[in-house]
């Protein structure tokens, strides 16, 4: 009992760590690709990872495949390097190792079904608003003693004491109006930004107007004109949403969902197979490209023929033979290359 928990323990444990680690960088790229580094990171960065981590169960879904086989290479080699395989083999019956791998396997399809269909579908939603509140709201750039409203208004500040700017000049850059003053604060709601000018002069040189004036106290609104609304895609519906939605589009995506889950079962059956090889070094890295090559090529293939369904240059039933004529060509190519069953 206690060999086949020391033996799931690990494996899951390699799963876990390979999952998290490829979740991190996919999370950092995303919040790079968000974060202006002109503006005020203090201010954004937190809007940026909560919007951004909504993307995390959609990413999930997409490389749980080749996590799986990744986990299942580092793991083999794990314990082949200290002889654990053997002791596995000694101890364990075939049918007892199967049934552990099976239990886990099981707990990663149920996992995948449940984040495809539920987890990824209500988080893909909330961050849908997110982002468009976020994409509506007003940019304000802070850097360099200096805040910029692009297109709009531009601000030089000698210092800056809470909420309040010290010793500002101001460029108004639409209006093309130039202002001097001690101080300025703002604030700012979804609709506009206020800009509120203390003791100093407006200067204009529009062809408008052409003035010099001094005053006391003096307001400037910017109206918010970003009026971007939710449009709704194929990441926010479930399977059977999806294949029932009067969208051809979305109905194509439904099937494709299917192929994704038959390469996943895929995977698992050729992991199912590898995990318990017992190889010297060299022949356990020239068997894991050689599988990673193969599984490569099956899912390019498959992209390629998913695409050509999606665009409607292949006729749902030769998307399917197609399809499953891959998956199993590249089940069977792994199989006779290890004898497999």
């Amino acid at each position: 009992m206690k060999l086949k928990l020391y033996l799931t323990a690990n494996y899951v444990k390699y799963i876990v760590f390979i999952l998290i680690s490829f979740v991190m960088v996919i999370w950092l790229a995303q919040i790079v690709r968000y974060l202006d580094f002109n503006q005020s990171l203090g201010i954004q960065i937190k809007e940026v990872i909560k919007i951004t981590s909504f993307l995390l169960p959609n990413a999930v879904n997409t490389i749980i495949p080749i996590i799986i086989l990744i986990s299942t290479f580092f793991f083999n080699k794990h314990i082949n390097s200290t002889n654990e395989v053997t002791i596995f083999s000694l101890y364990l019956s075939k049918n007892s190792l199967t049934n552990i791998l099976l239990i886990i396997y099981i707990f990663i399809i149920g996992g995948y079904l449940i984040n495809s269909e539920l987890i990824s579908v209500n988080s893909y939603n909330k961050y849908k608003k997110e982002e468009i509140k976020f994409r509506n709201d007003f940019k304000i750039k802070d850097l360099n003693n200096e805040i910029t409203i692009p297109g709009k208004i531009l601000l030089i500040y000698k210092n800056k004491d809470n909420e309040n700017l010290n010793n500002v000049t101001s460029f108004l850059i639409e209006e093309n109006i130039v202002i001097k003053s001690e101080s300025v604060s703002y604030s700012k709601s979804t609709k506009e930004l206020i800009f509120t000018f203390v003791k100093g002069k407006r200067i204009s040189a529009s062809l408008k107007e052409k003035s010099i004036t001094d005053f006391d106290r003096l307001q400037y609104k910017i109206i918010n004109t970003n009026n971007d609304e939710v449009s709704l895609g194929k990441e926010n519906y479930n399977y059977f949403q999806l294949i029932n939605h009067e969208n051809i589009q979305f109905n194509k995506e439904a099937h494709r969902k299917i192929i994704n889950l038959f390469f996943l079962i895929l995977i698992i059956m050729v992991s199912n197979r590898l995990i318990l090889i017992n190889e010297k070094s060299n022949n356990l890295i020239k068997n894991y490209l050689f599988n990673l090559v193969v599984i490569l090529c099956s899912f390019t293939l498959l992209s390629l023929v998913t695409k050509l369904f999606i665009s409607e240059n292949l006729k749902i039933q030769i998307f399917y033979i197609l399809s499953c004529l891959t998956i199993l060509t590249t089940y069977l190519i792994l199989r006779k290359k290890y004898a497999f069953i």
